[in-house]
């Protein structure tokens, strides 16, 4: 009887115990529950987002791997950063792999346009980075570091300018446009001529590698595509009857601004000569040697900012300041037409455009009539 007893006690006891470990694991339950069980796992491929499901495998992690055809180590660099960075933040905005690769490939086609996908510590006024953001999005500091600089384009700039990804409707929008949207550039559709080269990146990058060749443009047909940033330019046009010189701007792509003269200098505000011609154009307008030569300077000197200084035959020599890339090299041989650089506002400078100076026995001498000597209208005449 009193063994019966026992077990009815033992048995009534495990049963207890069992409810009490029931109502404990049920507890823990609805706290994990309540408080949201800790981060959230990255969605998945599928994910819905704002474009619903995607047969686009999962964006991988990207390892360092080799540069990418077509680009410099180092714009295979910052093209590798702003897929990260595009990917992460994709993942958190809950968009499919199509959607990550929309936005990594309009991030690569805006850094591009605005710095050949180098991370520029100068620019046009205070621009800086791989996207040139202004003074108002960041400090100089986060502005130049990639993967700060790639994440203001997607969320926004800290004084409340407009991330891609605040932009309504931007997965269904032209690339180029998407990415105008953001940038607020003064040549809306420039964007577009990378963006063949933007998705052969992302599929490097992202497998399934896919040459340039290979990839369709998107229509260009009517747009006003602005000066070009790092684009292998077109000739600046033929010698032909110039007698050797051509223009060392594309035509049509500058206005003439401060003509050789003496003038009330607009930084230092007293009397100066102005030893050359000033032409304003957008940065990465393309510069193009105006005779063949050998280049003699190509680097950063002073007040000058980058400058390009070119010998002719005759002790004449054609100079070229305030560049924002420099393609020569001191010793290079250059054609008439060749690509020597980009305009830029390097050096004591107010504003993006190009002096240009001609030097007659280390003299500097007005280059406007030089030029029209030799055929070449640098500025035109009034009518």
């Amino acid at each position: 009887m009193a063994g019966g007893k026992r077990r009815v006690v033992l048995a009534g006891g495990a049963g207890v115990l069992v409810a009490a470990v029931l109502v404990l694991v049920l507890g823990v339950v609805a706290v994990v529950v309540f408080l949201g069980g800790g981060a959230d796992e990255a969605p998945s491929a599928t994910a819905g987002g704002d474009c619903g499901g995607s047969s686009v495998p999962a964006v991988p992690v990207l390892d360092p791997g080799p540069r990418v055809a077509k680009l410099t180590a180092e714009q295979t660099g910052n093209a590798r950063t702003i897929v990260q960075v595009a990917a992460s933040l994709s993942a958190k905005q809950g968009l499919g792999a199509d959607r990550t690769r929309q936005a990594a490939v309009i991030g690569i086609m805006t850094a591009m346009q605005e710095s050949t996908l180098r991370n520029l510590h100068y620019g046009d006024r205070d621009s800086l980075g791989l996207f040139q953001q202004r003074n108002a999005w960041a400090s100089a500091a986060e502005r130049t570091t990639p993967s700060i600089a790639a994440t203001m384009f997607y969320t926004g700039g800290h004084g409340g300018q407009r991330g891609l990804f605040d932009i309504r409707g931007w997965t269904s929008m032209p690339l180029w446009a998407a990415a105008q949207a953001v940038q607020v550039s003064a040549f809306p559709t420039a964007y577009a001529r990378w963006e063949s080269l933007a998705r052969a990146t992302v599929a490097a990058l992202l497998g399934g590698v896919v040459p340039v060749a290979d990839v369709t443009p998107a229509p260009t047909t009517g747009l006003d595509l602005g000066p070009a940033a790092c684009q292998e330019p077109p000739p600046a046009q033929a010698v032909g009857n110039t007698k050797g010189w051509v223009l060392p701007l594309p035509a049509g792509s500058y206005t003439p601004t401060s003509p050789f003269g003496w003038r009330r200098h607009p930084i230092l505000h007293e009397w100066k000569l102005h030893t050359g011609q000033d032409l304003g154009a957008p940065t990465g307008t393309p510069i193009y040697a105006a005779a063949a030569g050998r280049v003699t300077v190509a680097g950063l000197n002073g007040t000058a900012g980058n400058q390009v200084i070119v010998d002719h035959p005759g002790g004449v020599q054609s100079v070229y300041d305030h560049m924002s890339v420099i393609v020569a090299q001191v010793g290079a041989n250059v054609r008439a037409g060749q690509l020597i650089g980009h305009v830029g506002s390097t050096g004591r400078s107010t504003g993006a455009h190009l002096h240009f100076e001609i030097r007659l026995n280390g003299r500097p001498i007005d280059p406007v009539p030089f030029l029209r000597a030799r055929g070449v209208d640098l500025i035109k005449k009034a009518a």
